[in-house]
């Protein structure tokens, strides 16, 4: 097994061309490709075509959405 570190541009389409030395030979060779976590994109959300409604809701100053503040002791909304 051999182990090549390099540098490749990967352009708007996603291609990137590597250049091996002469010493591999022609054929189709299994690879592993690394790319850091700092190199992707963030994935689309999947609710991206949506369209948005931004809702005025007045709640009460500090209301918070705690299952504790939404139902009583027996399980059901208070």
């Amino acid at each position: 097994m051999i182990t090549i570190q390099t540098r490749v541009t990967v352009d708007e389409q996603g291609v990137a061309i590597l250049r091996l030395p002469a010493e591999i030979a022609a054929g189709q060779h299994d690879v592993v490709l690394v790319i850091g976590a700092e190199a992707t994109r963030p994935k689309a959300s999947i609710m991206a075509g949506f369209p948005r409604h931004d809702v005025q809701v007045n709640l009460p100053e500090g209301f918070s959405f705690r299952r504790e503040e939404l139902y009583d002791d027996s399980g059901r909304g208070s």
